[in-house]
């Protein structure tokens, strides 16, 4: 079996892998409104809910698991600064779940 070679500097870029787990995580929030509730009520609505119910920090940990398939896509094809730019934006959300959970 072949070993890979390691993709050029342009696709293996820190900022890239900062802005990857930066965005994910939003369109997983934004999925999880619309597929459990858009039926229900609005999304500002939605967000209020999740202040006052103090619910932010659940719905934040569950948007943040579409990291994983960015990470392990960047580890399994060599791209080990754009890992370090989905690890260091998942930390940035972890500490936003800890300041949600405890506020």
């Amino acid at each position: 079996m072949e070993k890979r070679s390691r993709p050029s500097g342009v696709r293996d870029n820190l900022y890239i892998g900062i802005f990857l787990g930066l965005v994910f995580p939003m369109i997983g929030f934004i999925l999880f409104y619309v597929f459990a509730f858009s039926d229900e009520m609005s999304i500002q609505k939605y967000w209020d809910t999740l202040f006052e119910t103090s619910k932010m920090s659940g719905a934040l940990s569950l948007s943040i698991l579409l990291n994983l398939p960015v990470f392990f896509f960047s580890l399994w094809n060599y791209r080990h600064e754009t890992v370090k730019g989905v690890l260091a934006s998942t930390f940035f959300y972890g500490i936003l779940i800890i300041f949600f959970k405890f506020s």
